[in-house]
Protein backbone atom coordinates (compact mmCIF):
# COMPACT_ATOMS: atom_id res chain seq x y z
CA UNK A 1 0.00 0.00 0.00
CA UNK A 2 2.77 2.34 0.14
CA UNK A 3 4.13 1.78 -2.87
CA UNK A 4 0.59 2.08 -4.27
CA UNK A 5 0.61 5.36 -2.41
CA UNK A 6 4.32 6.55 -4.05
CA UNK A 7 3.09 5.54 -7.54
CA UNK A 8 -0.02 7.88 -6.77
CA UNK A 9 1.99 10.82 -5.74
CA UNK A 10 4.65 10.67 -8.47
CA UNK A 11 1.67 10.33 -11.07
CA UNK A 12 0.07 13.00 -9.63
CA UNK A 13 3.09 15.32 -9.33
CA UNK A 14 3.94 14.53 -13.31
CA UNK A 15 0.57 15.65 -14.47
CA UNK A 16 0.88 18.43 -12.10
CA UNK A 17 4.26 20.00 -13.62
CA UNK A 18 3.20 18.78 -17.40
CA UNK A 19 0.07 21.16 -16.81
CA UNK A 20 2.32 24.02 -15.56
CA UNK A 21 4.38 24.11 -18.04
CA UNK A 22 1.88 24.19 -20.95
CA UNK A 23 0.16 27.34 -19.05
CA UNK A 24 3.38 28.87 -18.94
CA UNK A 25 4.43 27.93 -22.38
CA UNK A 26 0.71 29.58 -23.77
CA UNK A 27 1.13 32.56 -21.71
CA UNK A 28 4.74 33.39 -23.04
CA UNK A 29 3.74 32.66 -26.55
CA UNK A 30 0.54 34.25 -26.83
CA UNK A 31 0.36 36.70 -29.71
CA UNK A 32 0.08 40.18 -29.33
CA UNK A 33 -0.01 43.09 -30.98
CA UNK A 34 3.27 44.66 -31.12
CA UNK A 35 3.54 48.34 -31.41
CA UNK A 36 6.01 49.94 -33.50
CA UNK A 37 9.23 50.74 -31.66
CA UNK A 38 10.51 54.11 -31.26
CA UNK A 39 13.45 55.43 -33.36
CA UNK A 40 15.97 57.25 -31.10
CA UNK A 41 15.83 61.16 -31.26
CA UNK A 42 18.88 61.74 -33.08
CA UNK A 43 17.85 59.66 -36.42
CA UNK A 44 14.63 61.10 -36.33
CA UNK A 45 16.11 64.86 -36.00
CA UNK A 46 18.97 64.00 -38.47
CA UNK A 47 16.05 62.33 -41.18
CA UNK A 48 14.28 65.01 -41.19
CA UNK A 49 16.81 67.11 -42.04
CA UNK A 50 18.78 65.69 -44.82
CA UNK A 51 17.60 61.77 -46.23
CA UNK A 52 20.92 60.42 -46.51
CA UNK A 53 21.45 56.68 -47.70
CA UNK A 54 23.62 55.35 -45.45
CA UNK A 55 21.55 56.49 -42.22
CA UNK A 56 18.56 55.18 -44.07
CA UNK A 57 19.97 51.84 -44.97
CA UNK A 58 21.21 51.35 -41.16
CA UNK A 59 18.05 52.20 -39.76
CA UNK A 60 15.99 49.68 -42.39
CA UNK A 61 18.21 47.08 -41.34
CA UNK A 62 18.33 47.54 -37.93
CA UNK A 63 14.15 47.92 -37.83
CA UNK A 64 13.45 46.39 -40.72
CA UNK A 65 9.87 43.56 -39.87
CA UNK A 66 11.14 41.54 -42.94
CA UNK A 67 14.57 41.60 -41.82
CA UNK A 68 13.34 40.71 -38.09
CA UNK A 69 11.27 38.11 -39.56
CA UNK A 70 14.23 36.53 -41.13
CA UNK A 71 16.06 36.82 -38.05
CA UNK A 72 13.81 35.10 -35.84
CA UNK A 73 12.77 31.95 -38.39
CA UNK A 74 16.86 31.87 -38.21
CA UNK A 75 17.20 31.35 -34.30
CA UNK A 76 14.40 28.99 -34.78
CA UNK A 77 16.03 26.80 -37.03
CA UNK A 78 19.34 27.17 -34.86
CA UNK A 79 16.72 26.03 -31.66
CA UNK A 80 15.65 23.18 -33.68
CA UNK A 81 18.80 21.77 -34.53
CA UNK A 82 20.07 21.46 -31.36
CA UNK A 83 16.74 19.38 -30.72
CA UNK A 84 17.46 17.31 -33.67
CA UNK A 85 20.40 15.64 -32.11
CA UNK A 86 19.14 14.75 -28.36
CA UNK A 87 17.87 11.35 -27.24
CA UNK A 88 13.82 10.65 -27.54
CA UNK A 89 12.22 11.32 -24.06
CA UNK A 90 12.98 9.48 -20.59
CA UNK A 91 9.39 7.61 -20.29
CA UNK A 92 8.20 6.85 -17.01
CA UNK A 93 5.61 3.73 -16.46
CA UNK A 94 3.84 2.28 -13.83
CA UNK A 95 2.07 -1.25 -13.99
CA UNK A 96 -0.24 -3.16 -11.82
CA UNK A 97 -1.11 -6.94 -12.46
CA UNK A 98 -3.51 -8.99 -11.03
CA UNK A 99 -5.82 -7.16 -8.85
CA UNK A 100 -8.72 -8.91 -7.93
CA UNK A 101 -11.87 -8.15 -9.92
CA UNK A 102 -14.40 -8.41 -6.95
CA UNK A 103 -11.82 -5.41 -5.21
CA UNK A 104 -10.57 -2.99 -7.82
CA UNK A 105 -8.95 -0.81 -5.31
CA UNK A 106 -7.39 -3.51 -2.91
CA UNK A 107 -3.95 -2.72 -4.32
CA UNK A 108 -2.68 -4.56 -1.37
CA UNK A 109 -3.94 -7.68 -2.96
CA UNK A 110 -2.29 -7.52 -6.74
CA UNK A 111 0.13 -9.87 -7.46
CA UNK A 112 2.64 -7.06 -8.60
CA UNK A 113 2.45 -3.00 -8.65
CA UNK A 114 6.02 -1.89 -10.74
CA UNK A 115 7.39 1.50 -11.79
CA UNK A 116 10.14 1.92 -14.17
CA UNK A 117 11.44 3.90 -17.03
CA UNK A 118 12.36 3.54 -20.48
CA UNK A 119 14.98 5.02 -22.43
CA UNK A 120 14.52 4.46 -26.43
CA UNK A 121 18.06 4.51 -28.78
CA UNK A 122 17.67 5.13 -32.53
CA UNK A 123 19.39 3.24 -34.77
CA UNK A 124 23.18 3.56 -35.24
CA UNK A 125 23.70 6.65 -37.00
CA UNK A 126 20.15 8.24 -37.54
CA UNK A 127 20.58 10.52 -34.65
CA UNK A 128 23.75 11.73 -36.02
CA UNK A 129 22.07 12.53 -39.43
CA UNK A 130 19.43 14.55 -38.12
CA UNK A 131 21.48 16.64 -36.12
CA UNK A 132 23.99 17.41 -39.42
CA UNK A 133 20.79 17.88 -41.45
CA UNK A 134 18.99 19.89 -39.20
CA UNK A 135 22.70 22.12 -39.09
CA UNK A 136 21.86 22.51 -42.65
CA UNK A 137 18.15 23.61 -41.72
CA UNK A 138 19.17 26.22 -39.92
CA UNK A 139 22.44 27.39 -41.79
CA UNK A 140 20.13 27.57 -44.72
CA UNK A 141 17.64 29.71 -42.57
CA UNK A 142 20.49 32.08 -41.80
CA UNK A 143 21.23 32.14 -45.61
CA UNK A 144 18.25 33.13 -46.53
CA UNK A 145 18.02 35.61 -43.55
CA UNK A 146 21.25 37.19 -45.09
CA UNK A 147 19.44 36.99 -48.57
CA UNK A 148 16.27 39.12 -47.01
CA UNK A 149 19.33 41.42 -46.13
CA UNK A 150 20.81 42.37 -49.10
CA UNK A 151 16.99 42.82 -51.41
CA UNK A 152 16.01 44.91 -48.86
CA UNK A 153 19.58 47.18 -49.07
CA UNK A 154 19.14 46.88 -52.52
CA UNK A 155 15.09 47.78 -52.11
CA UNK A 156 16.27 50.89 -50.05
CA UNK A 157 18.96 51.92 -52.51
CA UNK A 158 15.82 52.26 -55.21
CA UNK A 159 13.68 53.70 -53.53
CA UNK A 160 16.10 56.31 -52.58
CA UNK A 161 16.88 56.70 -56.12
CA UNK A 162 13.42 57.21 -56.88
CA UNK A 163 13.07 59.66 -54.19
CA UNK A 164 16.04 61.76 -55.25
CA UNK A 165 14.61 61.88 -58.96
CA UNK A 166 11.43 63.01 -57.79
CA UNK A 167 12.85 65.20 -55.74
CA UNK A 168 15.21 66.94 -58.32
CA UNK A 169 12.77 66.92 -60.88
CA UNK A 170 10.24 68.46 -58.60
CA UNK A 171 13.23 71.09 -58.57
CA UNK A 172 13.68 71.39 -61.72
CA UNK A 173 10.13 71.88 -62.98
CA UNK A 174 9.21 74.67 -60.08
CA UNK A 175 12.47 76.49 -61.70
CA UNK A 176 10.93 76.05 -65.11
CA UNK A 177 7.54 77.63 -63.67
CA UNK A 178 9.55 80.89 -62.90
CA UNK A 179 11.50 81.26 -65.69
CA UNK A 180 8.16 80.32 -67.68
CA UNK A 181 6.81 82.75 -65.63
CA UNK A 182 9.03 86.17 -66.32
CA UNK A 183 8.73 85.31 -70.12
CA UNK A 184 5.16 85.32 -69.62
CA UNK A 185 5.46 88.58 -68.38
CA UNK A 186 7.59 89.67 -70.97
CA UNK A 187 5.23 88.41 -73.48
CA UNK A 188 2.47 90.41 -71.83
CA UNK A 189 4.69 93.67 -71.91
CA UNK A 190 5.73 93.08 -75.38
CA UNK A 191 1.55 92.53 -76.46
CA UNK A 192 1.24 95.76 -74.77
CA UNK A 193 3.78 97.89 -76.41
CA UNK A 194 2.97 96.02 -80.08
CA UNK A 195 5.91 93.91 -80.22
CA UNK A 196 4.46 90.87 -79.68
CA UNK A 197 0.97 88.94 -80.22
CA UNK A 198 -1.71 87.72 -78.07
CA UNK A 199 -0.71 84.06 -79.42
CA UNK A 200 2.32 83.97 -77.84
CA UNK A 201 1.07 85.25 -74.24
CA UNK A 202 -1.70 82.04 -74.78
CA UNK A 203 0.62 79.83 -75.53
CA UNK A 204 2.51 80.80 -72.59
CA UNK A 205 -0.40 80.84 -70.14
CA UNK A 206 -0.92 76.91 -71.80
CA UNK A 207 2.89 75.79 -70.45
CA UNK A 208 2.31 77.39 -67.09
CA UNK A 209 -0.96 75.22 -66.90
CA UNK A 210 0.60 71.72 -68.21
CA UNK A 211 4.01 72.39 -66.09
CA UNK A 212 1.06 73.03 -62.87
CA UNK A 213 0.21 69.74 -64.21
CA UNK A 214 3.55 68.36 -63.66
CA UNK A 215 4.54 69.39 -60.44
CA UNK A 216 0.97 68.14 -59.24
CA UNK A 217 2.21 64.66 -60.58
CA UNK A 218 5.83 64.80 -59.54
CA UNK A 219 4.66 65.18 -56.06
CA UNK A 220 2.39 62.56 -55.66
CA UNK A 221 5.64 60.52 -56.60
CA UNK A 222 7.34 62.20 -54.22
CA UNK A 223 5.04 61.02 -51.09
CA UNK A 224 5.01 57.54 -52.42
CA UNK A 225 9.32 57.13 -52.46
CA UNK A 226 9.05 59.04 -49.01
CA UNK A 227 6.24 56.93 -48.05
CA UNK A 228 7.69 53.29 -48.81
CA UNK A 229 11.63 54.70 -47.16
CA UNK A 230 9.72 55.21 -44.06
CA UNK A 231 8.01 51.58 -44.40
CA UNK A 232 11.63 50.25 -44.98
CA UNK A 233 12.72 52.16 -42.07
CA UNK A 234 9.31 50.42 -40.03
CA UNK A 235 8.17 54.50 -39.60
CA UNK A 236 4.72 55.98 -39.91
CA UNK A 237 4.40 56.34 -43.52
CA UNK A 238 4.04 60.29 -43.26
CA UNK A 239 7.35 60.83 -40.97
CA UNK A 240 9.06 64.06 -42.10
CA UNK A 241 11.91 63.17 -44.37
CA UNK A 242 14.46 65.68 -45.57
CA UNK A 243 16.08 66.52 -49.18
CA UNK A 244 17.96 63.18 -50.37
CA UNK A 245 21.81 64.14 -50.93
CA UNK A 246 23.44 63.91 -54.66
CA UNK A 247 23.61 60.50 -56.02
CA UNK A 248 27.17 59.85 -57.01
CA UNK A 249 28.16 58.49 -60.25
CA UNK A 250 30.53 55.30 -59.52
CA UNK A 251 33.09 53.87 -61.43
CA UNK A 252 32.45 51.16 -63.99
CA UNK A 253 33.55 47.19 -62.22
CA UNK A 254 34.86 44.62 -64.30
CA UNK A 255 32.73 41.90 -64.48
CA UNK A 256 34.70 38.64 -64.70
CA UNK A 257 36.23 39.05 -60.58
CA UNK A 258 32.71 39.43 -59.27
CA UNK A 259 31.55 36.05 -61.64
CA UNK A 260 34.19 33.81 -60.24
CA UNK A 261 33.47 34.98 -56.72
CA UNK A 262 29.22 34.66 -57.25
CA UNK A 263 28.87 31.26 -55.50
CA UNK A 264 30.42 32.59 -52.40
CA UNK A 265 28.78 36.05 -52.36
CA UNK A 266 25.23 34.95 -53.42
CA UNK A 267 23.42 33.25 -50.09
CA UNK A 268 20.73 31.58 -52.77
CA UNK A 269 23.60 29.07 -53.51
CA UNK A 270 24.76 28.51 -50.03
CA UNK A 271 21.44 27.73 -49.19
CA UNK A 272 20.94 25.25 -52.27
CA UNK A 273 24.46 24.08 -50.71
CA UNK A 274 22.93 23.41 -47.85
CA UNK A 275 19.32 21.91 -49.16
CA UNK A 276 22.00 19.68 -51.03
CA UNK A 277 24.12 18.48 -47.76
CA UNK A 278 20.59 18.29 -45.86
CA UNK A 279 18.87 15.40 -48.27
CA UNK A 280 22.20 13.72 -48.02
CA UNK A 281 22.47 13.50 -44.72
CA UNK A 282 18.76 12.39 -44.67
CA UNK A 283 19.55 9.61 -46.91
CA UNK A 284 22.46 8.74 -45.10
CA UNK A 285 19.87 8.70 -42.12
CA UNK A 286 17.17 6.49 -44.18
CA UNK A 287 20.00 3.85 -45.13
CA UNK A 288 21.22 3.40 -41.39
CA UNK A 289 17.57 3.14 -40.59
CA UNK A 290 16.90 0.17 -43.05
CA UNK A 291 20.28 -1.82 -41.72
CA UNK A 292 20.48 -1.17 -37.72
CA UNK A 293 17.51 -1.31 -35.02
CA UNK A 294 16.40 0.49 -32.70
CA UNK A 295 17.19 -0.48 -29.23
CA UNK A 296 14.74 0.02 -26.54
CA UNK A 297 16.02 -0.58 -22.68
CA UNK A 298 13.76 -0.44 -19.26
CA UNK A 299 14.21 -1.00 -16.08
CA UNK A 300 11.61 -1.75 -13.01
CA UNK A 301 11.10 -1.72 -9.38
CA UNK A 302 8.37 -3.92 -8.37
CA UNK A 303 6.41 -4.43 -5.28
CA UNK A 304 5.00 -7.50 -4.92
CA UNK A 305 2.38 -7.04 -1.95
CA UNK A 306 1.44 -11.04 -1.65
CA UNK A 307 5.06 -12.29 -1.61
CA UNK A 308 7.36 -12.26 1.42
CA UNK A 309 10.05 -10.65 0.12
CA UNK A 310 7.60 -8.40 -0.96
CA UNK A 311 10.27 -6.47 -3.39
CA UNK A 312 12.40 -7.58 -6.50
CA UNK A 313 13.16 -5.61 -10.00
CA UNK A 314 12.55 -5.87 -13.95
CA UNK A 315 15.14 -5.18 -17.15
CA UNK A 316 13.62 -5.51 -20.48
CA UNK A 317 15.66 -4.47 -23.62
CA UNK A 318 13.84 -4.20 -26.93
CA UNK A 319 14.65 -4.08 -30.70
CA UNK A 320 12.85 -3.22 -33.60
CA UNK A 321 13.29 -5.39 -36.81
CA UNK A 322 13.66 -3.09 -39.95
CA UNK A 323 14.76 -6.08 -42.58
CA UNK A 324 11.84 -7.28 -43.57
CA UNK A 325 9.49 -4.27 -43.90
CA UNK A 326 9.77 -2.57 -47.41
CA UNK A 327 9.03 0.54 -45.70
CA UNK A 328 12.94 1.45 -45.29
CA UNK A 329 13.27 1.10 -48.75
CA UNK A 330 10.71 2.98 -50.26
CA UNK A 331 12.18 5.62 -47.73
CA UNK A 332 15.63 5.21 -48.90
CA UNK A 333 14.86 5.42 -52.55
CA UNK A 334 12.75 8.92 -51.99
CA UNK A 335 15.52 10.17 -50.06
CA UNK A 336 17.88 9.18 -52.94
CA UNK A 337 15.70 10.98 -55.07
CA UNK A 338 15.11 14.17 -53.11
CA UNK A 339 19.03 13.80 -53.66
CA UNK A 340 19.27 14.23 -57.36
CA UNK A 341 16.47 16.88 -57.07
CA UNK A 342 18.78 19.30 -55.05
CA UNK A 343 21.45 18.40 -57.15
CA UNK A 344 19.43 19.78 -59.89
CA UNK A 345 18.25 23.03 -57.78
CA UNK A 346 21.89 24.33 -57.26
CA UNK A 347 22.63 23.65 -60.65
CA UNK A 348 19.91 25.62 -61.43
CA UNK A 349 20.55 28.26 -58.88
CA UNK A 350 23.99 29.00 -60.27
CA UNK A 351 22.66 29.10 -63.75
CA UNK A 352 19.91 31.95 -62.81
CA UNK A 353 22.56 34.07 -60.66
CA UNK A 354 24.65 34.12 -63.09
CA UNK A 355 22.16 35.54 -65.31
CA UNK A 356 20.39 38.09 -63.00
CA UNK A 357 24.68 38.74 -62.81
CA UNK A 358 25.55 39.76 -66.70
CA UNK A 359 21.82 40.96 -67.19
CA UNK A 360 22.33 43.88 -64.75
CA UNK A 361 26.02 44.26 -65.78
CA UNK A 362 24.66 45.31 -69.79
CA UNK A 363 21.52 47.50 -67.73
CA UNK A 364 24.28 48.99 -65.83
CA UNK A 365 26.16 49.76 -69.30
CA UNK A 366 23.58 51.16 -70.83
CA UNK A 367 22.54 53.38 -67.99
CA UNK A 368 26.14 54.47 -67.45
CA UNK A 369 26.20 55.67 -71.19
CA UNK A 370 23.34 57.29 -71.68
CA UNK A 371 24.36 59.51 -68.17
CA UNK A 372 27.41 60.45 -70.06
CA UNK A 373 26.05 61.09 -72.96
CA UNK A 374 22.99 63.85 -71.45
CA UNK A 375 25.16 64.97 -68.75
CA UNK A 376 28.55 65.73 -71.18
CA UNK A 377 26.56 66.65 -74.32
CA UNK A 378 23.16 67.43 -74.19
CA UNK A 379 22.65 69.53 -71.46
CA UNK A 380 25.69 72.34 -72.76
CA UNK A 381 23.13 72.00 -76.34
CA UNK A 382 20.40 72.33 -74.85
CA UNK A 383 21.77 75.35 -72.50
CA UNK A 384 23.43 77.35 -75.24
CA UNK A 385 20.01 76.63 -77.49
CA UNK A 386 18.52 78.71 -74.28
CA UNK A 387 21.03 81.40 -73.92
CA UNK A 388 20.81 82.15 -77.68
CA UNK A 389 17.14 82.25 -78.00
CA UNK A 390 16.59 84.35 -74.46
CA UNK A 391 18.91 86.47 -75.44
CA UNK A 392 17.15 86.96 -79.27
CA UNK A 393 14.12 87.17 -77.67
CA UNK A 394 14.90 90.42 -75.00
CA UNK A 395 16.13 91.94 -78.34
CA UNK A 396 12.53 92.15 -79.78
CA UNK A 397 13.90 89.20 -82.33
CA UNK A 398 12.02 86.02 -82.72
CA UNK A 399 8.33 84.71 -81.06
CA UNK A 400 7.45 83.17 -78.03
CA UNK A 401 7.27 79.78 -79.47
CA UNK A 402 10.64 79.81 -80.41
CA UNK A 403 11.50 80.60 -76.71
CA UNK A 404 8.93 78.28 -75.65
CA UNK A 405 10.56 75.35 -77.32
CA UNK A 406 14.03 76.49 -75.65
CA UNK A 407 12.90 76.67 -72.66
CA UNK A 408 11.10 73.27 -72.68
CA UNK A 409 13.77 71.21 -74.79
CA UNK A 410 16.61 72.59 -71.42
CA UNK A 411 14.06 71.34 -69.10
CA UNK A 412 13.31 67.68 -70.74
CA UNK A 413 17.33 67.50 -70.84
CA UNK A 414 17.89 68.19 -67.56
CA UNK A 415 14.93 65.68 -66.38
CA UNK A 416 16.28 63.32 -68.56
CA UNK A 417 19.71 64.11 -66.69
CA UNK A 418 18.29 63.31 -63.14
CA UNK A 419 16.52 60.48 -64.29
CA UNK A 420 19.20 58.77 -66.09
CA UNK A 421 21.22 59.61 -62.61
CA UNK A 422 18.66 57.79 -60.90
CA UNK A 423 18.54 54.57 -63.05
CA UNK A 424 22.18 54.46 -62.92
CA UNK A 425 22.23 54.48 -59.14
CA UNK A 426 19.32 51.87 -59.24
CA UNK A 427 21.44 49.39 -61.73
CA UNK A 428 24.46 49.95 -59.21
CA UNK A 429 22.39 48.81 -56.54
CA UNK A 430 21.06 45.69 -59.20
CA UNK A 431 24.46 44.82 -60.19
CA UNK A 432 26.17 44.74 -56.59
CA UNK A 433 22.56 42.76 -55.47
CA UNK A 434 23.40 40.47 -58.55
CA UNK A 435 27.03 39.89 -57.34
CA UNK A 436 26.31 39.25 -53.95
CA UNK A 437 28.54 42.34 -52.94
CA UNK A 438 25.93 45.07 -51.69
CA UNK A 439 26.87 45.68 -48.21
CA UNK A 440 24.96 45.57 -45.26
CA UNK A 441 26.66 47.25 -42.53
CA UNK A 442 25.50 48.93 -39.86
CA UNK A 443 22.80 46.79 -38.21
CA UNK A 444 23.20 43.76 -35.90
CA UNK A 445 22.48 40.31 -37.25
Amino acid sequence: MRFAGLASIVLLTSLLAARARGQLEREGGATRPSSRRSMPAADDAELERTARLQTILRIALDRNRDVAENQARASAAEARGQAASRLPDLELKYEQWGVPLSRPYDLGSAQTLMIGVRQTFPAWGTLDARARAAAEEAGGARDMSRARRLEVAAQVRRTYATYYKADQELRLHLEHVGLTSRVLELARLNQRTGHGSLQDVLRLELEMTRLHTDVARIEREERSSRALLNALMDRSAEAPLGPPEDLAVVPAAEIAPLERKIDANRPEIATAVRALRRSEALLDGARDAARFPEVMVGLDYWYLPTVPDHQAYGAMVGINLPWPSGRHGDEERAAEQTVRAEQAALESAQNAVRYELHDAAARLDSARQSFTIIDQELLAQARRSLEATQAEYAAGHGDAVGLLDALRSYLQVRIERVRALAELASSQADLERAAGTLAVEGASE
